[in-house]
Order: structure tokens, then sequence, then C-alpha cells
């Protein structure tokens, strides 16, 4: 809704943080891209790196146009830098804002006692698919990122589709065995259309992380979840 705020943040944002960067001589620069944004639609799932980026809005845009800047500086200041391209990231003390926020959204709407919404495209009723990664897994790659991959772009996912509303059953079942949500009613989570510029699917190949950086998920989906959901609930 407001490409100049996104390019105002996103783009001169890292400008000055690559000027900076080059000021007080950082070793190494990691930039956090994202996975889904800047790849668009596929067909071919999981996404490659080496497939055509197709940024569909303001944001997505300045992710590459930023990756791009981070190439520059290599080549014209020695800046060091690894891109790390994150699927959609989950875990404790994440913040209830926007699709990123899922797993935090469903959770607390279940915890108190309200129906989430699925959002999705007529032909799609479970919703659209995306690629769930643990923070704790995100954590290594930025760990190893320090070391390996210099001037490399990275894709950090599980290679793994999963659907809303598969998401959503596995919260569900989760959060009944901690006593909430127990009525019918929530089997049958409400439904609302798909909005502008969702993708319908998006999962990450991660190859390229297993060789570069050594990097491959340690938690999936379930086990993320429940270790999630037990640190909010306790």
């Amino acid at each position: 809704e407001d490409p100049a705020f996104d390019a105002d943040v996103n783009i001169m944002g890292l400008i000055n943080l690559l000027r900076n960067s080059c000021r007080y001589e950082t070793r190494k620069f990691i930039f956090i891209s994202s996975g889904g944004a800047i790849y668009g639609e596929k067909e071919n799932i999981p996404i490659s790196e080496t497939d055509q980026p197709l940024p569909l809005s303001p944001y997505a845009i300045t992710k590459l146009t930023s990756e791009n800047y981070l190439g520059f500086y290599k080549h014209q200041h020695n800046l060091d830098y690894t891109v790390l391209r994150y699927a959609n990231v989950y875990g404790p003390r994440q913040v209830p804002h926007a699709e990123a926020g899922v797993v935090s959204i469903f959770m607390n709407k279940l915890r108190n006692g309200e129906l989430p919404v699925i959002y999705h495209y007529p032909d799609e009723p479970d919703g659209m698919t995306r690629d769930y990664c643990y923070v704790g897994d995100i954590v290594r790659a930025n760990i190893l990122a320090l070391k390996k991959g210099s001037g490399d772009a990275v894709n950090i996912g599980t290679s793994r589709e999963t659907t809303t509303g598969e998401l959503y059953r596995t919260i569900l079942e989760i959060m009944r065995r901690h006593g909430y949500a127990r009525d019918a009613m929530f089997d049958t989570p409400q439904k609302g259309a798909a909005r502008s510029g969702d993708l319908r699917r998006s999962a990450l190949n991660i190859e390229r992380a297993k060789a570069i950086l050594g990097w491959q998920p340690e938690y999936d989906l379930k086990r993320g979840l429940e270790e999630t959901i037990l640190n909010e609930l306790t």
C-alpha cells in the first residue's frame, strides 16, 4: 500500500547499514531476504536459488534490490556477505502480525476461545501452502553463515509444503492436549477469500544450504509447534 515506505526502510535503511559496515570494517554482513516473496508464483516446488526471481510486491522488490546492493558493495568495497532467503519462520515469542505470524495468530485465537480464519483461493479450500521453519533452525543457519557462503544467496527452509488448513489442525491438536479449544466448533475454522498478492504455493529447495553451509533443519513441523506452544503456555 505504501511502496515509498518499503523503499525508505528496506533499501535506504540497508544502504546506511552497508556504509557503516564499510566504515567500521565489518568482517561480514548477513542479510535476511525473503524466500517466498522474491520468487513469486512458481510451478516447480520446492523453489531453487537458480529459479528466476519474480517479485510481485513492493516488499519483494526491495528485498531483491537489496541483494543487488550487497553484490555492489562486495565488488566495490570488498564487504563480504551472505544472503539467507528465509521460508516462513515461527517459534516462541513471535509477533502475531500478518502472514509471517500465522502460528502465533492461530494459537492466540484458540487460547482465547476465538475461531481463526483460513484464507484460500476458491479451488484450494484448505488454503495456500507455505514452508514453515522453526526459529531454532534459523539461528543455526545464521551462525554457520558467519564463516561460510561468501557472496552466496541461500534458501533456508524445510522443502516441505504445508497448507494453512494442515497447519491449523496441527496447532489445534496440540492446544487440545493442553486443555484449550475442545469445543467441536473449532473443528471447522472460518474461511476467507485470499487477499491480493497471496502466493498460492511456496516451499524452498535447501540443497544449496546443505552443500555450502552444512545446514539442514532439525525440527519437523509438529515438533517445532509443540515447543512453540509449550513455551507460550508455560
